[in-house]
């Protein structure tokens, strides 16, 4: 499996193109994302609007694995699903919720904004003490044993496979927001690819 997120589909700073390129390389059977697919679709969608958003992000990112794992964001750039969905698109099994989604009781995904609904918030606290929005998650959650947590929101990249978490970073590089994201595999945690900066 690989997780990666803060992709920010629709947005200028967003470095697709090199995500696409690495993901072409790996070319994953199960994906995960941690939130903030999108850049601009914050709004409530029906079921069938969102389909087609998730298979529009299908096909900008170029990849057809068997089972895609989107945790929404709840507070900004995704949309708002009607509820947790469930569903195959192109033959592709996608699981997609605002909120956490479990992966195989190994690994719960979470964009983060559960914790610290602000990104710049979360970005300057995951900055000045790295981890700390996924710790304080990790609690809030009361996650435990050999679960991973994997989140997004902030866009630094936090890697700790013994406390089993895992913020992949950003891919939309802008303003003070200069640090790249990466592309993980789990239950490794090793980095696969580097945004192009």
């Amino acid at each position: 499996m690989i997780i990666f997120g803060d992709v920010h589909i629709g947005s200028r700073h967003a470095k697709i193109q090199h995500l696409k390129q690495c993901l072409r390389e790996i070319n994953p059977e199960e994906v995960a994302i941690t939130g903030d697919l999108f850049d601009d679709q914050h709004r409530r969608v029906s079921r069938d609007e969102a389909l087609r958003l998730i298979r529009k992000a299908i096909e900008i990112l170029g990849i057809r694995p068997k089972a895609l794992y989107i945790a929404l964001s709840s507070s900004s750039h995704d949309p708002l699903l009607p509820g947790p969905l469930t569903a195959k698109i192109d033959g592709i099994e996608v699981v997609a919720h605002n909120g956490e989604v479990i992966i195989n009781d190994k690994v719960l995904l979470s964009h983060g904004d559960k914790v610290v609904k602000n990104g710049f918030v979360a970005y300057l606290m995951d900055l000045t003490n790295r981890g700390r929005v996924g710790k304080m998650l990790k609690r809030k959650l009361k996650l435990e044993g050999n679960i991973w947590l994997a989140y997004g929101h902030s866009h630094v990249p936090y890697v700790n496979p013994e406390e089993r978490i895992l913020n992949p970073g950003g891919w939309k590089i802008y303003g003070v927001r200069r640090i790249g994201g990466n592309v993980y595999q789990l239950p490794s945690a090793k980095p696969l690819c580097e945004p192009h900066l």
